[in-house]
């Protein structure tokens, strides 16, 4: 048996010194005050792992509590991307819809032929007395 790498000899002898150097009046004394002191460093060493502990668990609640909000938020956000997606969807079939019919009404044999300048003719810049400059916009001002 081993305390600390001392074996039972070695302590055997420690005490033996210790008898002889404090002596047997003294000895029952100084055994109570090492007996209190570890005591006294048990205590310590409770309180402390004591609040290692506690930290810990409020650390575990406040992680916990944290995860519950990202999975909710991560909850919401694909379902308000399901939502979106779906939108999308409708606006992109009423779209394309939208573009199959025009197709038939330009094929159509009683239906407008030709490019799209044809259906709608612009009049020449010359005709209604402005430039081609007024045509792309208001000037910029900085």
């Amino acid at each position: 048996m081993e305390f600390l790498g001392i074996g039972y000899q070695e302590l055997l002898l420690i005490l033996v010194l210790l008898l002889v150097v404090v002596g047997p009046e003294r000895l029952p004394q100084m055994a109570y005050q090492i007996g209190r002191a570890v005591r006294q460093m048990q205590l310590y060493a409770r309180a402390v792992r004591d609040e290692f502990r506690d930290e810990i668990d409020y650390l575990d609640e406040q992680y916990r509590t944290m995860r519950g909000e990202i999975e909710l938020a991560q909850r919401t956000l694909r379902e308000e991307q399901a939502k979106l997606n779906e939108g999308l969807a409708e606006v992109d079939a009423s779209l394309r819809s939208a573009d199959a019919a025009a197709q038939q009404a330009l094929s159509a044999p009683g239906g407008v032929s030709g490019a799209p300048e044809a259906v709608l003719p612009s009049p020449p810049a010359e005709a209604t007395g402005t430039s081609s400059r007024s045509d792309a916009g208001p000037p910029l001002v900085f």
